[in-house]
């Protein structure tokens, strides 16, 4: 026997199916296994939470590590300032001992290097030898000398010793032995004022002459307003001056050199006229010179003649 359930029933049945199969509003899903997750949902698990407090002991640690570079620049630059007075400080008394220290030699037909390395010996400096001595064919282990001297200084031995186309130069605790080209190299500029040298002086050619009657006459007259006035006590006031001794910055130059020649001291730069390197310009009442420490010495004792 079949049994009909009621409409309204039926219905009712159907609603709550209905409403079993949605999904409630708050309710996450879950993704089926083996599923692949969306690449943002990915990255959001991949990222790690900042740290606050990791973060700021990262920016601590940078801070510290600008401020430990910017306490050593300052450090490393004494040292360097340091150093280059060190080496200044040797530099001048190895000077002091060649341009004033006295040695007694004596060889005959020696090796110019066995005479130099017996001057740094006794002198208590190296000699350092130029590789450009070799580079130009110069063998100071070949050359022979004959000296003998009592009371040279090093540096006047030093000038007899070595061939003529050799020079040196003094640095910090050593004598650089090298060719005359490298010898005058680096050159100092130095800058010397000539406004003295060029002040014109007056060079009177008419110089006034007078006898004592004469004068007192003509006083004489001035008082009692008859005739000359003072203006003639002496004759005719005028003068005249020529100019032909006055110094200018040309003939200064040009003095220079002439005088201040390589010719005459083979420490001494060539001019640029002359191919060499050393130079004398004149800017603005002022010398700017090119030379080497005994070509400005040289100068320096010009330029005090000329004033």
């Amino acid at each position: 026997m079949r049994t009909t359930l009621p409409a309204a029933f039926a219905v009712l049945i159907l609603v709550a199916g209905a409403a079993l199969a949605l999904p409630a509003k708050d309710a996450v899903t879950q993704p089926e296994a083996g599923a692949v997750m969306p690449k943002a949902n990915v990255a959001a698990k991949e990222a790690p939470a900042k740290d606050p407090a990791a973060d700021a002991s990262a920016k601590n640690g940078a801070a510290g590590g600008d401020a430990a570079k910017t306490t050593s620049d300052p450090e490393a630059a004494r040292k360097a300032r340091e150093e280059a007075a060190r080496q200044q400080q040797n530099s001048a008394r190895t000077r002091r001992t060649v341009t004033s220290g006295r040695a007694r030699i004596s060889f005959e037909n020696a090796a110019v290097k066995d005479v130099l390395d017996y001057l740094a010996s006794v002198g208590h400096f190296s000699i350092v030898y130029d590789q450009a001595l070799a580079d130009a064919g110069i063998d100071l282990s070949t050359r022979t000398v004959t000296i003998r001297t009592t009371g040279m200084t090093y540096e006047g031995a030093l000038n007899l010793i070595l061939p003529s186309e050799c020079g040196y130069r003094i640095g910090p605790g050593y004598v650089l032995v090298t060719t005359m080209e490298k010898s005058y190299l680096p050159l100092q500029t130095r800058i010397y004022s000539i406004q003295l040298a060029m002040a014109e002086i007056p060079n009177f050619t008419d110089a006034p002459r007078f006898e004592v009657a004469n004068v007192t006459q003509a006083a004489a007259q001035a008082a009692g307003g008859g005739g000359g006035g003072f203006g003639d006590l002496f004759g005719s006031t005028k003068t005249q001056t020529e100019d032909t001794g006055r110094a200018t910055p040309e003939k200064i130059v040009d003095m220079i050199k002439r005088f201040v020649k390589n010719s005459s001291d083979r420490r001494i730069a060539p001019w640029d006229d002359e191919g060499g390197p050393a130079t004398v310009q004149y800017l603005g009442g002022r010398l700017v010179v090119s030379q080497t420490d005994h070509g400005h010495r040289a100068v320096l004792k010009l330029l005090a003649m000329i004033e």
